[in-house]
């Protein structure tokens, strides 16, 4: 049976249930209200002739039926009440869904139009409830890649006025140290070009294949390195660094060294050297770096955002990030797979 008329046929039976009981109690009544009516004339000793027969009758057959009418409604509304109040129910459920409530969950009873109604309600309560939990999401990632692209921005944003504070309080620079400075902010504007595309395109990633995947990290230690040796001691471990290949986002792989760059700078000892190891074993890229711990710690703000980031970024690649500090150095262990 179609469901656009299960409803119409329950209804239909619960009439012909009604009037089903209201007959034989209209049946009943009239039985026992004539025997009454009898019975009582008879113990009264009294004739009842014809007109007055038919008159009681008339009246009794009256009573009955006004009786039979009243429990005919009442029985009706009583079956009627469960679907009355499951209506009730659906009625809350929409104005649930009206007001934003999307824990609000009809209970599913019965096989008819109101079942149906139940189910589409609640399935808009779920479909808008997950929707409300992708956009809720899809904002924290927004909110998250804007902090951390804006933090990621401050370490070529700092080389870059490091080198022009540099150049505008050196008197005797030379034509070559114009030229090198020059190279490297330019070198760093790029960098911070690159990070404020990403964001404006929603940080959309372009991994690239590399043949020789060394190659890539010895360009981008290099400026690492250097950005580095003004303030730390750096030693740079590449002895169990063999080549390998892979998929990787420049950008990405640049941030990863800026962010431990940044947390050197603000927390690392600088009479102690910095330490970098990088190694490849058993199909996987090993990234340990190591410094001790300024004491006192400085004071500076800290969001962690670097290492989050960091987490972030490697969690693309299928790597992992561990990190054990005590309370005079700081170690972190970065692992990537790759192809040899």
């Amino acid at each position: 049976m179609s469901t656009n008329r299960k409803l119409s046929k329950e209804i239909l039976i619960t009439i012909v249930i009604s009037a089903v009981i209201s007959i034989f109690l209209f049946a009943f009544l009239q039985l026992m209200a004539t025997s009454i009516t009898y019975n009582y004339f008879e113990q009264q000793r009294q004739t009842i002739n014809s007109y007055l027969s038919g008159t009681l009758q008339l009246w009794i057959n009256g009573i009955c039926f006004l009786a039979s009418v009243f429990f005919f409604v009442v029985i009706f509304l009583f079956l009627l009440s469960q679907k009355l109040l499951y209506l009730g129910e659906i009625i809350s459920g929409i104005e649930a869904l009206r007001t934003h409530h999307m824990d609000y969950i009809i209970p599913v009873v019965g096989d008819n139009e109101f079942t149906e109604l139940a189910k589409q309600i609640n399935y808009l309560s779920e479909t808008e409830r997950q929707l409300k939990q992708k956009e809720d999401a899809l904002k924290e990632d927004r909110e998250k890649l804007i902090r951390s692209l804006s933090h990621d921005i401050r370490t070529p944003l700092t080389s870059i006025l490091s080198y022009s504070e540099l150049m505008s309080s050196k008197k005797d620079r030379t034509p070559k140290e114009m030229d090198t400075y020059i190279e490297l902010m330019h070198k760093k504007a790029l960098q911070i070009k690159g990070l404020t595309d990403r964001l404006l395109e929603n940080s959309i990633r372009n991994p690239e294949y590399f043949d020789h995947g060394k190659f890539l990290l010895e360009q981008i230690l290099l400026d690492w390195e250097e950005d580095l040796s003004e303030d730390y001691h750096c030693e740079i471990d590449w002895s169990e660094c063999s080549d390998f290949k892979g998929y990787f986002d420049v950008q990405e792989i640049r941030r990863i060294f800026d962010n431990l760059l940044t947390n050197i700078q603000k927390y690392a000892d600088e009479t102690a050297p910095v330490l970098l190891k990088l190694s490849v074993l058993e199909n996987q890229l090993l990234i340990w770096q190591s410094n001790q711990i300024y004491l006192p710690q400085k004071t500076v703000e800290s969001h962690k955002l670097g290492i989050e980031t960091i987490r972030s970024i490697i969690s693309r690649y299928d790597g992992t990030v561990e990190i054990s500090s005590t309370e005079n150095t700081f170690h972190i262990m970065i692992s990537i797979p790759v192809n040899l």
